[in-house]
């Protein structure tokens, strides 16, 4: 038997996830969030499902979005960083790419090219992130430039992002959406600016299209709350199987560093998952695990391969059952609280040894 590292992935769960977002913008397009390997959950299989569904797929880079096109996809794609070299553009129009652009240089690369079909284009602007995109002064004659290229189809499309989207009292966010609107108020073309939070915290500024991306795989991007209180479900259900249980006495230590002592004798089970896939190795002693729906605490450091787990609630369990370490009935908003890492981490650093398999055929 191989080893029993799987992650579950619900196709059904991302399309219901899909339709929530729709119902808090419902006058918005998608664009679905799908870099970094659709925030761990598989590019190609993640964007296959969700292709018919959305207005484009924002990925970070020319690789992703000809991955995409070699895997037979044909919605939208946009590069949301833009061109990294002048031969991008030149990709980009080949295979009908949306590109961002956020820095002159890339104006400069536009100018010297000659390609064989207009580009969808975006501009960025800069409201306050304080990352990619035209300053207040720069934008003008950013904006001017693009709008004026016979290799834009136009008219260009108009983007910004928030900087503290999640925390509905930041001052900043009512200073980037009076920015964002003074600067555009006049331009035509599509305006997008939310993300998943402020989808939720600032429905002003849905705009045309919004960017999805947390929401979307099941978790809650605002703070506080849980998937569940958002109607969202969970797309990845990682688990694996006890490997061994062993009869621990009271005194014993467990794992590297022998930072859990037993305070009485106890069962345990040794679980086939470690950092070496993804699990994270900052998680303290007390995160949950399910055994048999039972929740049943991390004891002791975890390790490259394996973890160990206090199965005093699940007496009856026996090698070989399944654990349940975060997706259905286990948020993952909950198991990074008992670690150093945000969600986004937990979800992109799942690696390639963990086999993934979908629930259902594509939809």
């Amino acid at each position: 038997m191989s080893r029993a590292a799987i992650a579950i992935l619900s196709t059904p769960n991302l399309i219901h996830n899909l339709s929530v977002i729709q119902s808090w913008a419902p006058n918005s397009g998608v664009l679905a969030m799908i870099k970094a390997n659709a925030y761990g959950h598989g590019l190609r299989s993640t964007a296959l499902r969700l292709s018919r569904h959305v207005r484009s797929l924002g990925v970070a880079s020319i690789d992703e979005a000809l991955a995409l096109r070699q895997a037979g996809i044909k919605t939208s794609i946009t590069l949301m960083e833009g061109a990294f070299e002048v031969d991008d553009l030149l990709l980009a129009s080949c295979h009908g790419f949306e590109v961002v652009f956020h820095h002159h240089e890339q104006l400069l690369w536009l100018r010297h090219s000659s390609l064989p079909l207009p580009l969808k284009g975006w501009i960025k602007v800069d409201t306050g992130m304080g990352r990619l995109g035209f300053t207040q002064h720069e934008m003008p004659g950013a904006y001017e430039e693009l709008s004026a290229s016979t290799q834009i189809d136009q008219p260009i499309g108009i983007m910004s992002h928030f900087g503290c989207a999640e925390d509905k009292t930041h001052p900043l966010n009512a200073h980037q959406i009076k920015q964002f609107n003074e600067m555009t108020q006049t331009m035509p073309g599509l305006k997008s600016f939310s993300n998943s939070a402020a989808m939720l915290n600032f429905p002003e500024a849905n705009y045309d299209v919004v960017r999805s991306g947390l929401a979307l795989y099941g978790v809650s991007p605002i703070p506080g709350k849980m998937a569940p209180d958002l109607g969202l479900k969970p797309v990845m259900t990682l688990q694996t199987r006890l490997i061994a249980i062993k009869k621990m006495l009271k005194g014993d230590s467990i794992g590297y560093g022998a930072r859990y002592t037993c305070a009485e004798d106890m069962l345990v089970g040794i679980i086939a998952m470690g950092y070496g896939d993804g699990y994270p190795r900052s998680a303290q002693d007390g995160m949950p695990t399910l055994v048999a729906e039972q929740r049943c605490p991390l004891v002791g450091r975890v390790s490259m391969d394996m973890a160990v787990i206090d199965l005093r609630k699940a007496p009856e369990a026996k090698v070989n059952d399944s654990v349940v370490l975060w997706g259905t009935g286990l948020p993952v908003e909950e198991i990074a609280s008992y670690t150093s890492n945000s969600t986004y981490d937990i979800l992109c650093g799942i690696q390639a040894r963990v086999k993934f398999h979908w629930t259902m055929d594509l939809s």
